[in-house]
């Protein structure tokens, strides 16, 4: 057997043989399709950003009432439900008879609400908390809830330093 004709067996018996007419054939172009999906969940959240203390000043113990005011400041995701309550504080925990204490033990009471200082007390529970609904994340969509106060000076106290702290409580 010669050597052509060795490798024209070997051809045919490989299956070779095709390989030319294949090559004379112009390819077919495939294409081929997937998908996928994308996406994401926004949870709601809500953040105090902060809560500004509110102070009364310093001075004489005249009587009078002395109101002052501060500010809750928040963020919460767009559209979503919120209240805001005010405790009654560490002195009494009474929202309906706050006080702040002096180092004697003396109280002088005061009272916070939300509308105006003569509004009725800002406390936890759904009849007098403040509710809203958010305006969405970012300084863009900050909340200002102004908290009134006041305090009735009876003219009796003794000099010192009166205090009281209050939690604020962001509920959503």
């Amino acid at each position: 057997m010669t050597l052509r004709h060795r490798r024209h067996t070997w051809i045919r018996r490989t299956g070779l043989a095709g390989l030319g007419l294949l090559c004379a054939l112009p390819l077919m172009a495939q294409t081929l399709t997937d998908t996928f999906v994308v996406r994401m969940e926004i949870q709601g959240s809500c953040v105090v950003l902060n809560a500004s203390d509110i102070d009364f000043g310093t001075g004489a113990a005249m009587p009078g009432q002395k109101e002052m005011s501060g500010t809750i400041r928040l963020q919460c995701t767009k559209d979503l439900p919120f209240t805001v309550g005010l405790d009654g504080g560490r002195t009494t925990g009474d929202v309906n008879a706050r006080a702040m204490e002096g180092a004697d033990g003396v109280r002088i009471p005061y009272t916070l609400s939300r509308d105006s200082a003569t509004g009725p007390n800002w406390g936890n529970d759904s009849s007098s908390a403040a509710s809203g609904v958010g305006a969405g994340l970012g300084s863009a969509h900050e909340i200002a809830l102004t908290v009134h106060a006041k305090v009735d000076v009876n003219g009796d106290e003794p000099a010192g330093q009166y205090a009281d702290t209050v939690t604020v409580t962001l509920s959503y």
